[in-house]
């Protein structure tokens, strides 16, 4: 599903969080592979007691039922919620939207941002990403957004701070303009006559 694009609107950057958000993904994984690994080896040990051999099955389908709800909760849905969500930088605005799930994406206007901070924390410095804490409002109703794990931070916060600086230069002049025309006198055509 695109981005539905107001007339003027330009795509500037299209990006999802950076990809080491999905490393405690990993890592559940290995982990629950592991122990399922080493509890179903466990449970069909030849040298069991006759007790635990006759009751493996059920150990088993325990065994199996826990590690596809932990891979399922722990792996795919951070993956898949990964996957889903895109941020759009675009000329008049920032989106975030999900390709599947909540309807209503996360829309800022440019025209509300007051401010855009970059902040990283050590293990965001080491592969790059960062987060954007974007404040937003009008009328003195002002929000803090956060753009959680922004793949390339560095590179991505002047982009929008810089779209943010043409916006409003492009909003003063059309202001200025419109002040402009505002401004000047009516101006009659005395060569016009009726009869």
């Amino acid at each position: 599903m695109k981005l539905k694009l107001a007339a003027g609107e330009q795509v500037i950057v299209r990006t999802r969080s950076h990809h080491r958000i999905l490393i405690p993904a990993l890592v559940s994984f290995l982990v629950t592979l592991a122990v399922m690994s080493f509890l179903l080896g466990y449970i069909t040990r030849g040298s069991q007691p006759e007790w635990i051999q006759h009751y493996s099955y059920i150990g088993t389908f325990l065994v199996w039922a826990g590690g596809l709800l932990s891979l399922v909760f722990g792996s795919l849905r951070p993956l898949l919620a990964w996957a889903n969500r895109i941020t759009y930088l675009t000329n008049l605005r920032i989106v975030q939207k999900n390709f599947l799930g909540a309807p209503h994406p996360l829309v800022i206007p440019l025209g509300l941002v007051t401010e855009a901070q970059m902040r990283q924390s050590k293990v965001q410095e080491i592969s790059g990403a960062g987060d954007l804490a974007i404040s937003h409002g009008a009328y003195g109703q002002q929000q803090r957004t956060k753009l959680k794990d922004m793949p390339d931070v560095a590179r991505f916060h002047p982009v929008v701070v810089e779209e943010l600086a043409a916006y409003r230069r492009s909003a003063a002049a059309q202001h200025a303009a419109q002040q402009g025309e505002a401004s000047r006198p009516y101006e009659f055509d005395h060569g016009t006559h009726y009869a």
